[in-house]
Formats: structure tokens, sequence, C-alpha cells
């Protein structure tokens, strides 16, 4: 999705508490800016830099790095590196059923595929916030 490999580590086994994704995106892949209304989300970089855009704030990301982002505070992402991976967690889990969804099924092994990052996925605004908790921003936000 997007040009990222995810991997649903976790979801209805946890009971709803935390959904776990492993994630592998490619060099200028970003998240669009986004917000999540039912969900706190965290990141912790594997491999590669990052840049997050957490609400006015920039937090540059290498290995190691564990970035929290709390719901209701709009956020995104670029990847400024090769490739990068990160292991993604929401809590409570249910964005982890977007990837399910929306995304195409791949090889984890293959390589992440540049994408644009404001594709449509055929699913109308409202769709975001109602089944998934999120808000998907203009273009351009902050």
């Amino acid at each position: 999705m997007l040009g990222s490999l995810w991997r649903v580590l976790a979801s209805d086994e946890t009971g709803g508490v935390v959904g776990a994704l492993d994630e592998r995106c490619g060099h200028g892949i970003r998240a669009p800016m986004h917000v999540h209304d039912d969900a706190d989300e965290i990141f912790y970089v594997l491999d590669g830099n990052l840049t997050f855009f957490v609400g006015e704030h920039r937090v540059e990301a290498a290995p190691g790095a564990f970035v929290y982002l709390p719901r209701f505070v709009h956020h995104g992402f670029q990847v400024n590196s090769t490739e990068a991976r990160v292991f993604n967690f929401v809590t409570p889990a249910g964005f982890e059923q977007l990837i399910l969804d929306v995304g195409t099924l791949a090889n984890y092994d293959d390589a992440p595929i540049p994408d644009d990052p404001h594709v449509k996925h055929g699913l109308p605004p409202e769709v975001f916030k109602k089944k998934y908790g999120m808000r998907v921003l203009p273009p351009g936000s902050k």
C-alpha cells in the first residue's frame, strides 16, 4: 500500500488492545498527513532514516528511535534513506485492518515500490473516519 510493504504482526489475537505492523518503505515514501481520532500510534525505527511530522514539530528518526504519535495530533512521515524498516504499533487495534482491506497482497521480501502518496484508494473520506478512525488531511497540510 502506497509503495510500502507491510506485515501485520498482531491484530485480532490481542483482543483489540494493540495492532502491530512491520513496515518496509523505499526512499521518498511519504505517509500523508493524517489524524487518528481513536488511537495512539508508535513507531520504532529498525533501519533507515525518516522525518516524522508531529503537529508543528519535525522529528528526525534513525535506527533505535521511538516516536510516539498521540491521538488527535496530525502526523505523517517521509523516508530519507534508500529504505527504512519500522515496527508500527497502534492502540487500540484497528488501523491494521486498513492495510488488510485496502492493500494489495505482495511478497514481503520484494523491494518496496515507490508510489504517489496521494493515490486514491476508492474509499471516500467518511469511510476512513467511520471504519478506521482516521482522517487523511489535504496535500500540503502540516
